[in-house]
């Protein structure tokens, strides 16, 4: 399985192409010109969107690296072990103390019931 960052990347470039293909195809068919405003701008643009988007992607940069991860599965197992890991010894510190804290209060009121 890939990552998703690659996965993402592949999506973009096809939407990119498809979106050159149908431009050129109605151009070709001479169904828009490039003379007067349409579709085929607006569809040139989102084209140029993606491709730009998948390259920067691709390279580990723009604002979609930060949502979609290009790490191995592997690399990715072993980051979630490790905070899992780390996660248990952080509960069991913070258990720990609420141990010693409760034999110092039970400690506590004794020698106040005591005096």
């Amino acid at each position: 399985m890939h990552p998703p960052a690659i996965a993402m990347t592949r999506l973009l470039y096809g939407t990119a192409a498809g979106l050159i293909l149908g431009v050129g195809f109605a151009l070709q068919a001479e169904r828009v010109t490039l003379a007067e405003p349409s579709f085929a701008h607006g569809f040139s643009l989102i084209a140029g969107l993606c491709f730009t988007s998948a390259w920067l992607l691709s390279q580990g940069k723009g604002p979609l690296a930060r949502h979609f991860s290009s790490e191995s599965d592997e690399a990715m197992a072993t980051r979630v072990k490790n905070e899992v890991e780390e996660i248990q010894r952080s509960e069991d510190v913070n258990a720990k103390w609420a141990h010693l804290e409760a034999k110092v209060l039970s400690s506590e009121v004794e020698r106040g019931e005591e005096e």
